[in-house]
Formats: C-alpha cells, sequence, structure tokens
C-alpha cells in the first residue's frame, strides 16, 4: 500500500513537472480582433502581458492575466491613427514607451510616450525630432529606433539621401529614462547616388553601425561596413574585400563582450550560380579594423545534412539568414531557414534581386522577434504582415490567384572565434500554405538554456507545437510537443514573441478573429 502510495505520488510530481515544462492558455477573441486588425505583442509588464492593437483606426493596449483573461483594454487617445506613419515600443517590467510618428502636412514628427503599468499615459508625449519636405501621400516611416543589447541606450535616427554627393545620418541617443543624452548629425561622401545604406546596429556605447552598397554596373556591388561614433565625432568607412566571392543578404550582428562586429554572408563564385559556402567578417570595435575573414565553402558532407535532394549543389539555394547567437567565447552560431514560393505564372528565386535581394530592406528592424525580417517575398510588401485572408490578399502572387509558400529546415552553423565551421545541426520541417504565410514558419525562446526553436506541425490530424532546443554546450534536443486541443485554429509561429524566461505569446486565427495564446517551455 505504501509503495502504491509513493508510485503514485511519484508520478503525480512528474505530471506536475511536465504541466510546467510545455503549457499553454488559450485567450478568448473579442469581437473587435478581426484578421484585419493591426497589433503587436508587447511583453509583460508587472504581472500582466500586453498587446497593442489598433482596429478600425482605434488605438488601444490590451492587458492578460496569467490565465490570458481580458482584464483591461486602455484607449491611446493621444495617437491620432489618421496621420500615424510608424510606432514602436519599448517594453521594461513596470513601463512601456512608446516612439511614434505622425504628420502635418509636410512635416513629421517623432514622438515618446511613457505608460506606466496600468497602461495610462504619464504625463505629455514629447516631441523628439522632425523632417520637413516630406510629401504627405507616401506615408513614408521617416525615424527608425534600436536598442542595444543591454538595454540601456536607444537611438532614434533617419537618412536624407535628397543631396546625391553626401548621404546625411541624424542621430538622437537616449538613456533608458528616453533622455537625450547625444545629439548627431552625420555627413557621409557619396558619389554614386546609387549607394544607400542598410542592416543599421547598436552597440552597447552607442556607436552605431551599418553596411553601404554602391551598385556597379555588371559586378557584384561594392559593400562597406560604417562605424558611426556615438558622438558623431568620426566616421569610419572600411571596405569588405572578397575578391571572386559574389556576398548576398549579408548580415550584422554586434558581439558586445568580444568588442566586434560580425557580418556573414553566404556566397556564390558566379553569378547567379549555387550558394558555395557563407562568408564571415570581423571588425574589431576598439581598433576600428578589420581583425577576420572567413569563405566556409561547404562540403558535400555538409550539404547532406540540410537537404535530403539527389542533387547537393543546390542543398542552400533556399537558405536565408534569420539571426546569429553570439558565445561567451567569442564563437558564433548562425540560424538559417529554407524559403521558398511558387506561383501559377512564377517562382522567386534569391538572385531574383541580386544582393539583398529576396531578404533586403534597410528598416527592417527586430519585427516580431525576427530580426532579419520575414520571407524574402514579404521584403518587398508582398503578404503583408497585416493580412491573414487566404482569399482576399491582393498581393497573392502579384495579383494572380494562387502562390504556394514554403519553410522548411532550419539549419544551425556553428563557427569557431576564427570563422573557421565547426558544425551543422537540422530541425526537419516542412510546411506549406497557400496564398498567405503567416500560419508557416517558427519562433524562438532564449533563455538560460539555450535558444529554443518553435513550430506548428500537422501529423495524422493532431495539431502540436514542436519544440527543439539548442544548448549552450551545442546539443539540439527535441523537447515534449505542446499538443494543441482546439479545432479550426490556425497559428501563427513565426509571430511568436517571448514575453519571459520560459514564456511566449503565440497569436492565432480562427475563422476571421485574431486571437492570442501564452506557451511556456521548460
Amino acid at each position: 500500500m505504501k509503495r502504491s502510495f509513493l508510485t503514485i505520488s511519484l508520478f503525480l510530481l512528474l505530471g506536475l513537472q511536465f504541466s510546467f515544462a510545455q503549457s499553454y492558455e488559450v485567450a478568448g477573441i473579442e469581437k473587435s480582433d478581426k484578421e484585419d486588425m493591426q497589433y503587436e505583442v508587447l511583453g509583460k509588464v508587472g504581472s500582466r502581458y500586453w498587446i497593442y492593437k489598433n482596429v478600425g483606426g482605434v488605438a488601444t493596449i490590451a492587458q492578460y492575466n496569467d490565465r490570458m483573461q481580458l482584464v483591461k483594454q486602455n484607449d491611446l487617445s493621444f495617437i491620432k491613427t489618421t496621420n500615424l506613419n510608424g510606432i514602436e515600443f519599448i517594453t521594461n517590467a513596470n513601463n512601456v514607451y512608446v516612439f511614434f510618428q505622425f504628420q502635418v502636412k509636410a512635416t513629421v514628427y517623432a514622438a515618446v510616450a511613457e505608460l506606466n503599468s496600468d497602461g495610462l499615459l504619464v504625463g505629455s508625449p514629447r516631441i523628439i525630432d522632425s523632417a520637413d519636405k516630406i510629401n504627405p501621400a507616401t506615408r513614408m516611416k521617416v525615424f527608425n529606433l534600436l536598442e542595444s543589447e543591454d538595454r540601456q541606450k536607444m537611438v532614434i535616427f533617419s537618412i536624407n539621401t535628397t543631396n546625391a554627393n553626401s548621404i546625411k545620418v541624424r542621430a538622437i541617443t537616449l538613456n533608458k529614462n528616453i533622455e537625450n543624452s547625444n545629439d548627431a548629425e552625420i555627413s557621409i561622401n557619396s558619389t554614386n547616388k546609387k549607394s544607400s545604406l542598410s542592416d543599421f546596429a547598436l552597440d552597447n556605447n552607442g556607436n552605431l553601425f551599418c553596411l553601404r552598397n554602391v551598385k556597379q554596373t555588371g559586378m557584384a556591388p561594392a559593400v562597406s561596413l560604417l562605424y558611426l561614433s556615438a558622438t558623431g565625432a568620426e566616421v569610419v568607412e572600411s571596405p569588405i574585400l572578397n575578391n571572386s566571392l559574389l556576398l548576398d543578404d549579408i548580415r550584422i550582428k554586434i558581439d558586445n563582450k568580444a568588442g566586434h562586429v560580425i557580418l556573414n554572408s553566404f556566397y556564390a563564385t558566379t553569378k547567379k550560380g549555387n550558394i558555395e559556402g557563407l562568408y564571415s567578417y570581423v571588425w574589431d570595435i576598439n581598433s576600428k579594423k578589420e581583425i577576420l575573414t572567413n569563405a566556409n565553402r561547404f562540403t558535400d558532407a555538409v550539404r547532406g545534412l540540410v537537404t535530403n535532394r539527389r542533387n547537393l549543389k543546390n542543398a542552400f539555394d533556399m537558405f536565408y539568414l534569420d539571426k546569429v547567437s553570439t558565445q561567451a567565447d567569442g564563437s558564433f552560431v548562425v540560424v538559417s531557414e529554407a524559403a521558398e514560393s511558387y506561383s501559377n505564372r512564377t517562382m522567386f528565386s534569391r538572385w531574383d534581386y541580386f544582393y539583398g535581394g529576396a531578404f533586403y530592406n534597410p528598416f527592417m528592424f527586430n519585427y516580431w522577434n525576427r530580426p532579419f525580417g520575414f520571407y524574402p517575398w514579404a521584403r518587398f510588401g508582398w503578404g503583408n504582415a497585416f493580412m491573414y485572408n487566404r482569399w482576399m490578399n491582393p498581393y497573392a502572387s502579384f495579383g494572380y490567384p494562387s502562390v504556394t509558400y514554403n519553410a522548411n529546415n532550419i539549419a544551425l552553423l556553428s563557427f569557431d572565434i576564427k570563422g573557421n565551421l565547426q558544425w551543422v545541426k537540422t530541425i526537419d520541417k516542412k510546411q506549406s500554405d497557400q496564398n498567405v504565410d503567416q500560419f508557416i514558419g517558427y519562433g524562438s525562446i532564449e533563455n538560460e538554456a539555450g535558444m529554443s526553436f518553435v513550430y506548428h506541425q500537422k501529423q495524422k490530424g493532431v495539431h502540436q507545437l514542436v519544440v527543439n532546443t539548442l544548448s549552450k554546450e551545442g546539443q539540439l534536443v527535441k523537447g515534449n510537443s505542446i499538443i494543441l486541443n482546439e479545432k479550426n485554429y490556425e497559428w501563427m509561429p513565426k509571430s511568436l514573441k517571448q514575453v519571459g524566461d520560459h514564456e511566449a505569446i503565440l497569436p492565432y486565427q480562427f475563422k476571421n478573429k485574431i486571437g492570442f495564446a501564452k506557451i511556456q517551455i521548460k
């Protein structure tokens, strides 16, 4: 009898541990939360989960408790959505800063407001900067927001390219209390009007980095790394010389601990050729110079790890860089995902828009916890982030009635401090959808255990969230899946937003409504 009691107790304990490890709570759907609703998951403030919603031009903050029950919903009456050009949020433990830009005639204003833990406005919104001579018809987003990794600094910057010979960057640095700590205007000489800036990043010291791209007739673009000092007093340009390599989709990652800027890019050796490998470039912030370049050519053994196709030459052709995770010893892991689409008329190719091509958008920052943006087709507005009706999407396949989106394997590539490839691990998945891409892909949660990848899978009528975790030691472990019991729900894994060490908010669609669920993993 005693043994039986202990056995039962053990099973109950294991059950409680499993419940904590992988679980989810589904919020009810509000009548106004229709599929064309604009929204953003902000995170956890105090004991509540905040979600920004814009329905029919009315902006609100919805607050949910731990059981995902709606507690309150405050109107953001200080925001006039009719002339709103952009809105972004910085979420803290007890407050939220709202950065928004609005247009009055030909002037765009950048403003900031503070919301307390109850979602109420603290004081009045403050104008930070403005830009003149902006065509009101364009609804242009002029100002961009970046936050440093340690969350101690923020920068609002704008780029003026009206003068072909000089690109001007205006950057206003704010501290964690949104107080101005520096105001700088930087001129970058430009003898070629085709020169453009992209992929901005901010280090913990407030220094700004970006890529400068100069188109060249019949040649690969000339690319350089720009360092813009926090004070605006110094500009350093370092050309990225790669000889015969054709770089595509270059991405910046700041390693604050090592004081390095890491650039990674897939490369080919012939125009429109197959992806041959991954090129890495490391720049030291203190010495302000390049300290490492390395081109890792993928062997057939490596190619075979990421695809089941017999033709290994094109194994990496549909993989796009998603994020880079730096390690304490200076090594790093590159995360990429295979993405492709087909329509009844054409197929997207990474080389259709050579360099920065399918993925290129210089002002796509940390959207939906995906630092490098959505999928290649979304970079130009196709598959709009706020359109989920699979039959009414006017952008599907350039207006043609049918397009298929695929999001397949996730490849994890580890490099040592010298940029040498150490290992490759693959998360096998195969996802497809028609006319929209919102219900495929994956989300990620990072904590002390490592990086967890979460994606939706339907198998034999069972819907589940599959969880794979890459540990700090480089072990890829498949965790317990979260079985989803709701019928006719369509989950949006790539819109997953981490809100705690082990928690995330996952949007879903039911019929023509948008709802939210909280998931918890170990």
